[in-house]
């Protein structure tokens, strides 16, 4: 069944444009709105979030997702605070680079002009407000990434909508910076090494990654003759989201986790049940998949990946 929503989107409030809401009978309810994008909800997780105010982020998590041709993600309580926790908080530079790449991927080709609504469109660039988002449009334009293609002296800068394309100088910029979060599907898993978890990794982190539709990546399964530590630094940054298991609490993938939250990227805590006394007292406040057999991990671990990141087409 589908119905106008006569109720404010319950993750961008936004209000003044229809909002079709498909409601199966049940607990869930499917949104599709004009600034967020589809997704699903159940009435509680719905209540949930109006409470917790998730907001922009929220918004832009959706969105993206959607962007990006991703399932649609189906929030409920249980996901949630799994989503929330996962939220980044990406800096003015990363927004803007972000959105000069959801400009790019709009692109039909170089020098195609893109067509945007500021009120509907900020979450494109990880922005709280359209304010925010004609901020980064303007700093690019200022930059030579971005260019204006309406008209620029009938249309006041911000009036409805706004056409940009994105610059040569823009392409060359894109080409030579590696394309960072959203668009990658890399996930570094960060873990003992030891002889007693190669099964794990082998028959449970690596293929619930590959099957949500991700590469998984551990350091030490690639050859090269890069400094360890440099090299952990520079596939973090390539990565789209980070999977640390501390069971045997190893030091480094505390900090190659922490490393991650650093720079805003997501990471998915796993420990073996018999070491969850020793989780560090720092980290216990994010939730963990706990598990007892290689089996549970690659279930569990492939279902918060595809509630919290969200599945890919297999790799």
């Amino acid at each position: 069944m589908t119905t106008n929503n006569p109720n404010p989107c319950p993750v961008c409030k936004l209000e003044g444009q229809e909002v079709i809401r498909e409601a199966d009978y049940g607990e869930r309810i499917t949104y599709n709105c004009a600034r967020c994008g589809k997704f699903t909800i159940t009435r509680t997780a719905e209540h949930m979030a109006e409470k917790r105010n998730l907001g922009p982020k929220l918004s832009a998590w959706i969105r993206n997702r959607f962007e990006l041709g991703m399932d649609i993600p189906e929030i409920s309580t249980n996901s949630l605070t799994e989503i929330e926790q996962s939220l980044p908080d990406y800096n003015p530079s990363d927004k803007q680079q972000f959105f000069l790449q959801s400009i790019a991927r709009k692109s039909k080709y170089p020098g195609d002009s893109v067509s945007l609504l500021p009120e509907f469109d900020y979450p494109l660039a990880w922005a709280s407000a359209s304010e925010e988002l004609l901020f980064y449009i303007r700093y690019l334009i200022e930059r030579g990434l971005l260019a204006r293609t309406d008209d620029e002296e009938t249309q006041a800068f911000g009036d409805m909508s706004v056409s940009v394309e994105v610059a040569a100088d823009g392409w060359e910029y894109l080409d030579q910076h590696e394309q960072r979060a959203v668009e990658l599907s890399q996930a570094f898993v960060a873990m003992s090494f030891s002889e007693s978890m190669k099964m794990v990794w082998e028959k449970a982190i690596k293929p619930a990654i590959n099957e949500a539709g991700y590469k998984a990546y551990r350091v030490d399964a690639e050859l090269h003759i890069d400094r360890i530590d440099a090299k952990i630094i520079a596939e973090i940054k390539k990565s789209l989201f980070v999977v640390a298991d501390v069971t045997e609490q190893k030091r480094g993938v505390y900090f190659e986790a922490g490393y991650a939250i650093g720079i805003g990227l997501p990471v998915i805590w796993c420990v073996r049940k018999d070491d969850l006394t020793n989780v560090h007292f720092d980290t216990r406040q994010y939730n963990h998949v706990v598990w007892e057999s290689t089996q549970e991990l690659k279930e569990t671990l492939y279902d918060v990946i595809c509630a919290v990141i969200g599945r890919k087409h297999k790799i």
